[in-house]
């Protein structure tokens, strides 16, 4: 099992990028959740087998069909240690 901690940058918000993000979690089966940060990015705490997350962090990068495009995508270790001990059940869009 892997986790990431991932910051998306750039038209990610009021635009329904977090519901996106939560179908595409629920599709490979990512627990952890999304939520708005007050920097005006998207916030995403994941875990899922490297494999699926990996898929995961692709789906979400750039979805031209349904969704925004997406700038960039930075995984933030020192924000991931914050949540080290919190477990999760699903995947879930925070407040």
């Amino acid at each position: 099992m892997a986790r990431e901690f991932l910051v998306v940058h750039g038209i990610v918000q009021g635009v329904g990028y977090r519901h996106f993000v939560w179908r595409t979690a629920l599709k490979f089966g990512i627990r952890g959740f999304v939520r708005n940060a007050e920097d005006g990015s998207v916030e995403i705490l994941a875990d899922a087998e490297p494999d699926k997350l990996k898929k995961f962090t692709e789906d979400i990068n750039v979805d031209f069909q349904n969704g925004p495009q997406v700038f960039s995508i930075e995984i933030q270790d020192q924000k991931l240690k914050d949540f080290e001990k919190r477990k999760f059940a699903d995947f879930s869009i925070e407040e």
